[in-house]
């Protein structure tokens, strides 16, 4: 049976790389104090998977094969002579010494992050990157003319953006060095710092060539019997419509889930039904005919964007320095 785990010293590279980390592991079955060397690596597929809660995302997560998480873990398990996950029941649960290693790992690696901001204080913004993540409405059009803007201002700092649905950019907030996430689904969460960034306005759009276009006095209620083509399940999009139509106790006839706001906008501008989007995405389409919005009188929906950081993990400085931009600009 495990009983504790201490770091005497720790060692790790800033990139992630495999690192080494002298530990002390004491059984109940050994007297003496076995010491032994804890990779990093694999401490950090373990953790991967324990905030997940599931192999297949962590493996997503960490760009890394299925089979090479699951291999990840066992070879950690063998290392520490105990088993981290229960496997002897169907729900994803962690041992007592897995809830324990997880606790520390997440400590470790937040005083990897905290090394890197540091650092990167120390050089200013000569130098830096800042990894941001997106949902795909805010990642697509709203966040590539800004960063345009902070690469002027900056152009020593690296820019990357990762551009997922709503859970998704929060599952990679939580177990991957993002610096910021911006989303439009609505998120609660007491670890999650939530700053309401900007107001985004939702619209219905039909082909041009539709019935619907020329009819003056159009209703929410006519038009749930249309097909409608929606985002996929775990779209902030998806969301916030749900969660409309609830308020109103109306459901919505949807006949196609797609995966991202182009694939929607095609398939209405093809004919194959109507949609509710982010007004922010149909700009060119309405430039170009090949979409209408809907004057549909007792529709009105708008969301707030959020910027979302990890409460415990410090913002470094060039996220601050975006974060400011941001506020300007809305201001």
């Amino acid at each position: 049976m495990y009983h504790r785990v201490m770091a005497s010293s720790e060692q790790y590279q800033l990139n992630g790389l495999a690192c080494i980390i002298p530990i002390h592991i004491t059984h109940t079955h050994h007297n003496p104090e076995l010491s032994m060397a804890l990779n990093l690596h694999l401490l950090r597929v373990f953790v991967a998977v324990a905030n997940t809660g599931s192999f297949s995302q962590a493996a997503k997560i960490l760009y890394i094969s299925q089979p090479a998480v699951s291999k990840g873990i066992r070879q950690l398990e063998t290392q520490l002579g105990m088993e981290l996950i229960d496997r002897s029941i169907y729900t994803f649960t962690l041992t007592e010494g897995g809830r324990l290693l997880h606790q520390h790992g997440l400590h470790i690696f937040a005083a990897e992050h905290a090394a890197e901001v540091a650092l990167e204080e120390l050089q200013g913004l000569v130098r830096g990157s800042l990894a941001l993540g997106a949902s795909q409405t805010i990642g697509t059009y709203l966040l590539p003319p800004l960063m345009g803007q902070f690469h002027r201002q900056y152009p020593g700092v690296r820019l990357s953006l990762e551009i997922l649905n709503t859970h998704q950019i929060i599952e990679r907030l939580r177990s991957a060095p993002l610096d910021l996430a911006f989303v439009e689904g609505p998120v609660a969460s007491s670890s999650l710092t939530i700053t309401p960034w900007q107001v985004d306005r939702l619209v219905i759009i039909a082909p041009p060539d539709s019935p619907l276009v020329n009819q003056k006095r159009l209703t929410l209620n006519q038009l749930t019997a249309e097909p409608f083509i929606m985002r996929e399940a775990g779209s902030g999009t998806r969301e916030n419509i749900e969660l409309a139509m609830r308020e109103r106790g109306l459901h919505l006839n949807i006949a196609m889930e797609l995966g991202s706001n182009s694939a929607v906008k095609e398939a209405v501008s093809a004919g194959l039904g109507i949609s509710i989007v982010s007004e922010a995405t149909v700009k060119l389409e309405r430039a170009a005919g090949t979409v209408t919005v809907l004057n549909v009188p007792d529709f009105s929906l708008e969301r707030t964007l959020h910027q979302i950081s990890i409460t415990e993990r410090p913002l470094s400085h060039a996220a601050t320095a975006f974060h400011t931009m941001l506020m300007e600009n809305t201001g």
